[in-house]
């Protein structure tokens, strides 16, 4: 039976590898008041293969001891991973734990009470499901600095510009040029200021050492850990963001700032999947990046490298936390037809918006540098 009080249900949070992905969750969990508690599963070389992913065949051994008596009221898990390992904890509890996914799950999740997606894994309007124009959180607005930090950002004058740098994304790899690109740009703009380029795990070491090349000014600075994503969105003037980061694209855009988005373009394995299953198809592959960008250009929401763009938009934690707070709580849930564009993610009430599973042109905008064609 899962643990819980009137006011105060028990929530698991099945966290994941991805810092992105892990970010959502302590948001999300934070909005929602509840007795959370974090998770951090690890799994074993099983979750590779899909008809093992039962039960917990794919938790390492180390993990299962986390997942034990006194059952949830609710689990809110991101990535794959974390599907069979919901679907157990419920079957414990005798059917009465409410299941909640984060992201895209590679597959459809009918049994689940909730699932909280964003554009570019929209798979069409469903019962449970509930699509947010941007991923849950905004560090820039809940982070505060060190002192360390603020002595290093102070030997970086003003305007800080911010150059966040994933790395390959499935069918997708990053494109030197248009980084190279993007750095000579930016020193055009404004002989004074600061540019800081930060790495994440996914960088692959090519674009490390093209970094490591073209930054060599007095004030500009290559960064990783240190200081903090969330504290370098803070304190810059301007942001740029390559666009295999859904979740660091959408950080940029929600803290108000000039945003412009560093094109990427198709790997090997991108080219080959265009070229035999979506044009002859009408097909799409996850993440449908193209989605996303699509809706951000309609939406007038983040610019290029030449002509960043500020929005005003509100985050997407509350509505995420009502959608969660509505399965302990029947009746909460909003009706979607009237809700207003700010509760949408858009204060700008900006025209028209892509309807859930929407496939928008072949067009995504200068976000892409399509090698194949």
């Amino acid at each position: 039976m899962p643990k819980s009080t009137p006011s105060r249900p028990l929530v698991w949070m099945l966290m994941g590898s991805r810092l992105g992905d892990n970010n959502q969750l302590l948001a999300l969990g934070e909005a929602l008041g509840f007795a959370c508690q974090p998770k951090r599963i690890s799994y074993n070389q099983l979750r590779r293969i899909s008809f093992l992913r039962t039960g917990l065949t794919i938790v390492s051994r180390k993990s299962r001891a986390l997942i034990e008596p006194p059952w949830p009221d609710i689990v809110i898990g991101v990535g794959y991973g974390s599907v069979p390992i919901a679907r157990y904890i419920r079957q414990q509890s005798g059917g009465l734990s409410k299941l909640v996914h984060i992201g895209n799950p590679r597959e459809k999740l009918k049994d689940f009470d909730l699932q909280i997606t964003t554009p570019q894994y929209s798979r069409g309007p469903a019962p449970n499901r509930l699509e947010l124009l941007f991923p849950i959180g905004n560090p820039a607005k809940s982070i505060g600095l060190t002192k360390e930090e603020e002595e290093w950002l102070s030997n970086y004058p003003c305007p800080r510009r911010l150059v966040a740098v994933g790395g390959p994304a499935r069918h997708w790899q990053l494109d030197d040029c248009a980084l190279k690109d993007a750095i000579e740009t930016l020193r055009t703009k404004q002989q004074n200021g600061s540019i800081i380029v930060a790495t994440s795990a996914r960088t692959p070491q090519e674009a490390r050492e093209l970094f490591e090349s073209l930054i060599t000014g007095d004030h500009e600075a290559i960064v990783e850990n240190f200081p903090r994503f969330g504290a370098l969105l803070r304190e810059c003037d301007e942001i740029y963001v390559t666009a295999d980061s859904v979740s660091m694209i959408s950080e940029a855009i929600l803290t108000g700032k000039p945003t412009g988005i560093i094109p990427i373009k198709r790997s090997l394995r991108g080219r080959i999947t265009d070229a035999l299953w979506e044009r002859p198809f009408g097909r799409r592959t996850f993440p449908d990046f193209g989605n996303f960008w699509h809706l951000l250009s309609e939406s007038g929401l983040a610019g290029s490298v030449k002509l960043p763009v500020a929005s005003q938009v509100c985050d997407t934690v509350t509505r995420a936390a009502d959608a969660v707070r509505s399965l302990v709580s029947p009746g909460d849930f909003v009706d979607e037809e009237k809700r207003s564009a700010s509760d949408l993610g858009d204060d700008r009430r900006t025209g028209r918006r892509q309807r859930p599973g929407h496939r928008p042109g072949r067009s995504a905008g200068p976000a892409v540098r399509d090698q194949a064609t």
